[in-house]
């Protein structure tokens, strides 16, 4: 809108209200993604016909939010103050209006860091033409000054990725011999939950560090020569 004197200003157009407060906003075309104080993720629209935002659908669990990203059309990923990751997805397909309503919760991971943002982009030169740079990565800051990033890999790399990593904690033990599985788990104070659909890349990445014999342990429990599973580690490590 234009003043008298040539300047502009912002005119309200259209608003939506339920929210206990709205901390974050994350928008893809005329969807908006909400990440709330309480209530966790909300996905809006906006109709440009009606100049109206309407709900399209939320999570119904009791997240307190932290942070939030659209991944891509269908699937949102929140960080909550109980150091968690999750991702959610819109049911599109979904045969009855109340399925629709509801997000999916499709993944859940204990990161042990509280998280501020997430941002599209990669902190490496990243080639085109290789299959790497076809994986779109998030970048995530914490409040402790920690930089980490989320790729979404295709479905073979992940399901080998996961059987290397099911594989790995056989052999690798935690500090004090705390179990990776629980240490992994989604856990608030509503609920404890074994992680899935994430997976913890610098667990897998420490195959790179093990002695050879061991190497040779993780290959014959695999069934992968120890040249593979070399070669596929490293390519997970130049997405960052």
């Amino acid at each position: 809108m234009s003043r008298e004197d040539g300047s502009h200003e912002l005119q309200s157009e259209c608003g939506h209200h339920g929210h206990i407060l709205a901390l974050y906003t994350q928008t893809r075309g005329d969807f908006i993604v909400v990440g709330d104080l309480m209530k966790s993720i909300s996905l809006l629209v906006y109709k440009h016909e009606e100049s109206a935002i309407e709900e399209r659908a939320r999570d119904y669990n009791a997240n307190w939010m932290t942070a939030v990203e659209m991944l891509d059309d269908e699937v949102y990923v929140g960080a909550e103050n109980s150091y968690n990751l999750f991702t959610v997805r819109k049911n599109s397909d979904a045969a009855t209006d109340d399925e629709r309503a509801r997000l999916e919760v499709v993944g859940e991971y204990h990161l042990g860091e509280f998280v501020n943002r997430f941002r599209h982009g990669s902190l490496v030169m990243r080639l085109p033409d290789s299959d790497i740079g076809q994986i779109p990565t998030v970048i995530f800051g914490t409040i402790n000054g920690v930089i980490g990033i989320i790729a979404s890999l295709p479905h073979d790399q992940y399901i080998f990725l996961e059987k290397l990593q099911s594989t790995l904690v056989k052999y690798i033990k935690g500090v004090g011999n705390l179990s990776h599985e629980q240490w992994r788990s989604f856990h608030n104070d509503k609920k404890t939950a074994e992680a899935r659909n994430f997976l913890d890349g610098d667990l897998i990445e420490s195959f790179l560090d093990l002695s050879r014999s061991k190497m040779e342990e993780v290959s014959k429990a695999m069934g992968v020569p120890v040249e593979e599973l070399s070669k596929r580690v490293e390519e997970l490590t130049r997405l960052h």
